[in-house]
């Protein structure tokens, strides 16, 4: 097959979060199987200095509210049968920051992205591309579907959810803007509440959807996590499957983690408390007796279970020989109640506002157990890359976290993590305090470390997923 993705971000080119290692993840597993893939981005100012060999390509010109904004497509082969096409207007894209600066979001993204959208749509016409399946990812792209609709492109278009928080609303102006016929405009069509959705538009004219986990696949379609969408999603349910992220293990292993401080594996795991003590120097926490490590790598967001975090921390470092390292940046109520804990327990918490990524690769080598208390969450990587850490999660069991832990049970000695299902800072102090008493039976903890790193949530597993699908869809 023809694959192109879609994305408004993708490693190494650009990142902000995981919808770049999910997009440039699959551009590489796709190939790996057989097939040949494009790459649509942005040519942003990062991207540029990740990549500039590229082919000077052909000049575009798209009508962007009465004027003509001209831009260029770019282009270069990776690799045989892997090419990424970069579109450059550097009036949208050649900027500090991918969506915004920390005052909010740009103004114009709706022109920005629209053009993107439009320019795709161009790129594809001009190179004679010839695709099979167009994999879309996120409310960025969601106006393409539309666009072949309207040019009579008859491409085959998943459109990917990554997190339905984020749709791209914007002033119903912008029809006009990018010269969308107002006859879409309507509630079974891209209207949301009066404004234009770029993620509903996406919704409504893909061939199928896709979520980044069976179980967020099904949360979407109530009233609870469906975001004022549950209704346009239960009419296109039967086009609607959920296909469980993965992650790179050429970057995620402890045994060739060039960033942890003494590498080893489930046959070495004793080489692992030596990431524990360089860690407890580096941050100035007593390991002297050997209590459990707790790390956590996160946007400290309440959608990130922070606020239940720092409640159930309260309770147990009063009572508890218990430490934890906190890595992330996010709302300032969070961060400044994470902040007071280290203050009043300097000996037991440890909080870094911002992000380091060697840092994060040590927290999970480090640590013991990985805090991922989320409200909801699509799919996660965190809990996927501590497992293969022998790094044990502590889940809420909700989206991609109740696909990938299965609650460790005391008497059979069946599963990977520990979870709960109450969101509250109770249930997950208790949840806690199971792991704790797991941790003091070292036989029993070792034992469940092994069957952590023994599972598998490799992306060619997700790859043949996702191509099943495409199958689907050409059928």
């Amino acid at each position: 097959m023809r694959i192109g993705i879609v994305a408004s971000e993708a490693t190494p080119f650009s990142k902000t979060g995981g919808l770049a290692d999910v997009s440039g993840s699959l551009f590489k597993v796709f190939n790996k199987l057989g097939n040949e893939t494009y790459l649509f981005l942005p040519y942003y100012k990062e991207t540029r200095s990740k990549i500039n060999d590229v082919n000077k390509g052909s000049k575009i010109s798209i009508k962007i509210g009465g004027k003509n904004i001209e831009g260029r497509i770019l282009s270069k082969e990776i690799s045989k049968g892997m090419n990424i096409i970069l579109i450059e207007q550097n009036g949208y894209f050649d900027r500090e920051n991918l969506y915004g600066t920390k005052e909010g979001d740009y103004t114009d993204n709706a022109e920005r992205f629209g053009f993107f959208n439009l320019a795709v749509i161009e790129s594809i016409k001009l190179l004679n591309l010839n695709l099979d399946i167009l994999h879309l990812n996120d409310w960025q792209t969601g106006l393409i579907p539309l666009f072949l609709k309207e040019n009579d492109m008859r491409i085959k278009t998943l459109f990917t959810i990554h997190n339905l928080a984020y749709q791209g609303n914007f002033q119903k102006g912008i029809l006009e803007l990018l010269q969308i016929d107002e006859k879409y405009f309507n509630i079974d069509g891209i209207e949301f509440y009066n404004n234009l959705s770029f993620l509903k538009t996406g919704i409504v004219y893909s061939d199928f959807i896709s979520t980044v986990s069976p179980t967020y696949a099904k949360e979407i379609l109530t009233e609870e996590f469906g975001e004022r969408l549950d209704g346009i999603l239960k009419a296109r349910k039967d086009k609607l499957v959920g296909i469980l992220n993965g992650i790179d293990y050429k970057i995620w292993n402890p045994e060739k983690d060039k960033n942890i401080y003494k590498n080893y594996s489930i046959e070495s795991l004793d080489l692992k408390k030596e990431n524990k003590f360089y860690l407890g120097q580096k941050l100035v926490l007593d390991f002297h007796q050997d209590p459990p490590l707790f790390g956590m790598v996160s946007r400290l967001a309440t959608q990130k279970g922070v606020d239940i975090l720092v409640e159930a921390l309260k309770d147990l470092s009063k009572k508890e020989e218990i430490r934890v390292v906190i890595l992330g940046t996010g709302e300032k109520n969070l961060e400044e109640g994470l902040k007071a804990l280290e203050e009043e327990y300097k000996s037991k918490i440890r909080v870094i506002i911002g992000f380091d990524e060697p840092l994060s690769h040590n927290i999970y080598a480090a640590s013991d157990f990985f805090l991922m208390p989320s409200k909801y969450e699509p799919c996660g990587l965190g809990q996927i890359i501590s497992l293969k850490y022998g790094t044990i999660p502590v889940v809420k069991e909700t989206g991609g976290l109740k696909d990938t832990i299965d609650n460790f049970n005391d008497y059979t000695q069946c599963g990977n993590g520990f979870s709960f299902d109450e969101y509250s800072s109770e249930a997950l102090a208790n949840t806690i305090k199971r792991a704790f008493k797991v941790y003091n039976d070292r036989t029993k903890f070792n034992n469940l470390r092994k069957v952590a790193m023994n599972c598998d949530f490799s992306w060619e597993n997700s790859g043949k997923k996702y191509l099943e699908l495409f199958k689907k869809m050409m059928r």
